[in-house]
């Protein structure tokens, strides 16, 4: 099963290594989901992890990345009109996390944002072809049907 990680997932791991995000990270090093991205979300999750957690934090951030390996979805040569589009459902800031996410072909977005992600309204009704749900909800989820 593939996942699509937000940048703020990463940001959960790095700060509490014993909390929902970091067990998804877990089930990826241990090879039971695989785990994509996109670099824009390791690049916010790296820069949030250094201003507000700090050099332990960040440690951990980057020692994750190295065992969970995870695939970068390119999202470099999308049209500039289906990104236009993809703006009239969020902030341009997660517009590269939607993308990708449609672009990775995975199974869900795992996100902590409530605002622009879970709660949109706007989202709910587009037909994608992946759930959005918090790590919490994800693990409640992929617990009950292993």
């Amino acid at each position: 099963m593939k996942v699509f990680l937000d940048a703020n997932v990463f940001f959960a791991a790095a700060g509490s290594p014993t909390g929902g995000s970091a067990f998804v990270l877990e089930l990826a090093k241990q090879k039971k989901i695989r785990v994509v991205t996109v670099a824009y979300a390791l690049v916010e999750a790296e820069r949030n992890i250094q201003q507000k957690l700090g050099e332990k934090a960040l440690d951990r951030y980057h020692q994750n990345l190295l065992e969970v390996g995870p695939e970068v979805q390119n999202i470099d040569n999308v049209p500039m009109n289906v990104a236009k589009t993809l703006e009239q459902l969020l902030p341009l800031k997660d517009v590269p996390i939607l993308l990708g996410a449609m672009l990775s072909d995975a199974s869900f977005l795992l996100t902590l944002d409530r605002k622009d992600f879970l709660d949109n309204k706007k989202l709910e009704g587009s037909k994608l072809s992946f759930k959005i749900v918090t790590t919490g909800d994800f693990l409640q989820k992929y617990l009950e049907n292993r």
